[in-house]
């Protein structure tokens, strides 16, 4: 009884606390209002203490609310710059800044073993680096390399097998109703609301008034779905990461139906590729050859379906022609990057010279469909070397360790690294987190099984059970 009593003594406490603490919230915010004090920043100031503390004791759980959240951060962000005060865009770079600091905490509680991709990538970043004393900016360096904030997230984080397969979970579904929704633009309310809010806060994805012709082709009339992302280009290697993450973990074909779809109506042959490529060598690798000629059979019934639905015809027919400017626009490009890169092939010419942030500054300025000679252009072929270096060392230290989570990595890599012979996609973070996430996550899997003192354990261990 006695310790019944405490317990409900204790109870009570905590909720006169917690209805104490609201009340002097609500007080404080009144007074606030009653002096002119604007709100929102007492209110943001209040909330990023609030999520500081969240962060520390709960990290993990902080972690995966931020990557699940990415994928709508685009949409989100853009929108909070429209109807919210002018200061929302001085938060631009806080889902890296947020991503970052749980990164620093799971790294103080789990620490990292180097491994050589880690030392690749690392020795990339160092030789971009460098280029800083020379030309370039800080902001094009940072931006190029975001992506090694979302490798880290993975090298830091310990999940178990529960962890791990609800995590797949919830990431097959979000992207399964992302996509599913995203289509509500492309069939019902169309890019009207889209791009006032585009040309509304700067113009970007717009030409004269309109979507560019990302949003449409060549030959293609129709919408092509972006979902939350910024555009088609960065939401297709989403679904092709999400449909990745289901093969490996699911064996429901609705969620994967729901991202395939998604993946067909935003027209983007390189994600396409990239699909194929991934799911071809998981195949391989899983021997479920079956499964994938199930999958191949559903990806093409829901293209042809797609074709009068979306208006594809005369798109199919200039790429048939081979009359299709994009794949001849694409030719050009990679053209030109060969030839740039010929002409600075060990040191480059510095971040933000080549790419999305020098055609910022300067339309004429020259931008590479390809995320390989776009970094050889900017940091030379050492640096091309070493990110190469990193991707081929990934894959073969995953290559032998046959788990879900080696899987899933395995069909990313390919499947990206596909995508980046077409696109220069890899300093687009959200993305990012949801590619390099899983990677990181299965390279410390690996590491920790081949770790000495964990390969002596499980050595004694089978000496004593001999």
């Amino acid at each position: 009884m006695t310790v019944l009593a405490q317990a409900q003594h204790s109870a009570t406490l905590t909720k006169a606390l917690a209805i104490s603490s609201i009340a002097c919230i609500c007080a404080f915010a009144l007074i606030l209002g009653l002096l002119g004090v604007p709100l929102v920043p007492a209110a943001l100031a209040a909330l990023t203490a609030g999520l500081l503390w969240l962060a520390y004791r709960y990290p993990l759980s902080g972690m995966g609310t931020c990557l699940a959240f990415m994928p709508v951060y685009t949409l989100a962000y853009l929108l909070a710059r429209f109807f919210g005060p002018s200061y929302i865009g001085m938060l631009e770079g806080c889902d890296r800044v947020a991503i970052l600091l749980f990164v620093v905490i799971l790294w103080k509680q789990n620490r990292v073993k180097l491994e050589l991709p880690d030392w690749l990538l690392t020795s990339c970043f160092a030789i971009a680096a460098v280029h800083l004393i020379f030309a370039g900016s800080l902001i094009g360096l940072l931006t190029d390399f975001n992506f090694m904030i979302a490798y880290a997230a993975g090298r830091v984080t310990i999940l178990d097998s529960e962890k791990e397969r609800l995590w797949a979970k919830r990431a097959v579904w979000i992207l399964a109703i992302i996509a599913v929704l995203g289509m509500l633009e492309v069939f019902w309310i169309g890019e009207g609301p889209r791009t006032m809010l585009y040309v509304s806060l700067g113009g970007a994805g717009t030409q004269n008034g309109a979507l560019d012709n990302a949003f449409h082709g060549t030959s293609y009339t129709g919408l092509r779905e972006s979902a939350t992302m910024f555009g088609p280009l960065q939401f297709a290697p989403l679904c092709m990461a999400a449909l990745v993450i289901w093969w490996v973990y699911s064996r429901n074909p609705i969620p994967g139906a729901m991202i395939a779809a998604g993946l067909v109506c935003s027209v983007t042959r390189s994600a396409w590729l990239g699909t194929a490529v991934a799911m071809t060598v998981l195949a391989f690798l899983t021997d479920q050859t079956k499964r994938l000629l199930r999958c191949v059979a559903l990806m093409l019934a829901l293209f042809v379906a797609a074709i009068p639905i979306l208006g594809l015809s005369d798109y199919l027919t200039s790429i048939k022609s081979g009359e299709d400017p994009s794949a001849q626009g694409h030719s050009i490009s990679l053209l030109e990057g060969l030839q740039f890169v010929a002409q600075h092939p060990i040191v480059g010419t510095g971040p933000a010279t080549v790419g999305r942030w020098a055609v910022k500054g300067d339309t004429n300025a020259l931008s590479i469909e390809d995320t390989y000679l776009t970094i050889a252009a900017q940091y030379g072929i050492p640096a091309l070397l070493c990110f190469l270096g990193f991707l081929g060392s990934a894959l073969r230290m995953l290559w032998r360790e046959r788990t879900p989570r080696s899987y899933a990595a395995i069909g990313i890599i390919t499947g990206f690294g596909t995508v980046m012979t077409f696109s220069a996609l890899h300093d687009v973070f959200p993305l990012a987190c949801w590619l390099w996430f899983p990677v990181g996550l299965a390279i410390r899997s690996v590491s920790e099984k081949t770790h000495p003192i964990t390969v002596a354990l499980e050595t004694a261990k089978s000496e004593g059970m001999a």
